[in-house]
């Protein structure tokens, strides 16, 4: 794959925060302090919501597979850490996500190498309060040690619902826009139909590379890598307020050149604009194994 890193933001001026989103940061910076202190399955099962899911590689809910297997006597030799960089909440407060870049290290006396990561998070709040995460995935990047990224909410719509708002509804209709970003995609190609569906935000990121977060680094990857993608949508969620929501499906990607194709899930992030037109800000791939 093309080695495309191409850290940093798309320019906006610095945004101000609000107690939703401090709240959410504050969530996330505890489940990584928990990690560090008490390990990843500790962790996990406390900030993963009773339906939250990760990837195993496929869609898998992470306390029912924690739970499944015995707790292990002793602490693996491993620490997980990370930090968020990039948040944004819904009006409601009630949906959000995170991302940032992670750490995996070997403790053990053979002292593996680092593994370098980027980590992205949907958190949905639950009825006591609580923020849990709803769906985790992450990717693989080459060392970010050297990037000092300073963290940086997203930038607030005015856009806000002025009408009755049904929830299944609405879900599905996110679901049906998914659909509509396929088709726009077999007629426009995938690079005019990504460009066309991102907004002012834009975040893609694919396993082996740092984040892309500006427009033309964006089209420069997806028109050197890709030769075809489909995908089918599995689920949805929106938050109360209508104004974020994400997606997440499977899909099938032919890479341009060597005859090679993928498959794996992919979770989008999407957010309505000052228009209330729903934009995709984050878009992120979880490749299956060639063995899985």
């Amino acid at each position: 794959m093309l080695a495309l890193a191409v850290p940093g933001s798309l320019g906006f001026s610095q945004q101000k925060s609000s107690p939703s989103l401090d709240s959410l940061v504050a969530a996330e910076n505890a489940f990584a302090a928990t990690s560090v202190a008490k390990g990843i399955r500790e962790s996990f099962l406390m900030f993963f919501a009773e339906d939250g899911i990760n990837f195993q590689p496929h869609p898998t809910k992470t306390r029912e597979s924690f739970l499944k297997r015995s707790a292990p006597a002793t602490r693996p030799p491993v620490e997980l850490n990370w930090r968020p960089i990039y948040a944004d909440v819904s009006r409601a407060g009630d949906l959000g996500y995170t991302t940032g870049p992670y750490t995996f290290k070997d403790l053990s006396p053979e002292k593996g190498p680092t593994r370098y990561g980027y980590y992205f998070s949907v958190w949905k709040k639950q009825a006591n309060g609580e923020w849990k995460v709803a769906v985790d995935c992450g990717i693989g990047t080459p060392d970010h040690s050297n990037q000092k990224l300073d963290f940086r909410p997203a930038p607030q719509v005015k856009w806000k619902a002025s009408r009755k708002i049904n929830l299944e509804s609405e879900r599905a209709s996110l679901i049906d826009l998914d659909r509509q970003f396929l088709k726009t995609s077999e007629s426009l190609g995938i690079v005019e139909s990504y460009l066309r569906y991102f907004g002012s935000e834009a975040r893609l990121h694919r396993d082996g590379l740092l984040p892309m977060t500006e427009r033309a680094a964006i089209r420069s990857y997806l028109s050197s890598q890709i030769s075809t993608l489909s995908w089918t949508p599995i689920k949805s969620d929106v938050a109360q307020s209508v104004d974020l929501g994400y997606t997440y499906g499977s899909y099938e990607l032919k890479f341009a050149g060597p005859n090679k194709t993928e498959k794996g899930y992919y979770v989008r992030v999407w957010k309505r604009d000052d228009r209330g037109n729903w934009k995709l800000v984050l878009d992120t791939f979880s490749p299956i194994p060639a063995e899985s």
